[in-house]
């Protein structure tokens, strides 16, 4: 289980996911807001129609070519204009451009809403920011698996106990959603049987 990216500044880290502005190489499509995982039809995003993007430089921008370079370099010069650079986040990261998103996660999880948290098989391979939670099992497991416990993370999901804030806003840590009660890999694997 993992937090989402911290990109520091989602206003300059997520744009639209087809952005004319920035090579398409690194738009990477991510879920940036918890309601586009509330509702996935039958716990699956199957797709990622209508997500936003996140920004994602390499280490080395030497590997793009001239034009795709001065998008990317006239990109960073308005981030640092806008303060992007001396963010805590930014002055954190070596270099300050590379946002370092993980591999997308085989089930995402959101964390903070006046409801249980939503648990969505990711099958369209979509990253996440710090929106929702990735829960990335430590056993490999098949695709059958995985989607019988994210089944069962919704089943156990409304009894599970998180932080209640005023309003009844629940919050769930990742230590917190580690520990739902739910069938072990074993058993998730009879179930699927």
């Amino acid at each position: 289980m993992h937090r989402g990216t911290a990109t520091g500044a989602n206003s300059t880290w997520i744009t639209d996911a087809d952005d004319p502005a920035l090579p398409s190489e690194v738009l990477f499509p991510a879920v940036t807001r918890a309601v586009e995982l509330f509702g996935v039809a039958g716990g699956i995003l199957s797709s990622t129609y209508g997500l936003r993007a996140v920004i994602n430089l390499p280490t080395d921008l030497d590997i793009f070519d001239k034009a795709d370079r001065r998008r990317i370099d006239r990109f960073l010069r308005a981030a640092e204009r806008r303060g992007v650079r001396a963010g805590y986040i930014a002055r954190n990261r070596n270099p300050w451009w590379t946002v370092g998103l993980r591999a997308p996660a085989p089930i995402l999880a959101t964390y903070m809403a006046r409801r249980p948290p939503a648990f969505v098989r990711n099958l369209a391979g979509a990253h996440n920011v710090n929106a929702a939670h990735g829960i990335y099992p430590r056993e490999p497991m098949s695709a059958d698996v995985l989607d019988t416990l994210a089944a069962a993370l919704r089943t156990a999901a409304p009894t599970a106990v998180g932080r209640t804030y005023a309003g009844g806003l629940l919050k769930f840590e990742p230590s917190e959603m580690a520990r739902i009660i739910i069938p072990g890999p074993a058993i998730l694997q009879e179930m699927t049987a």
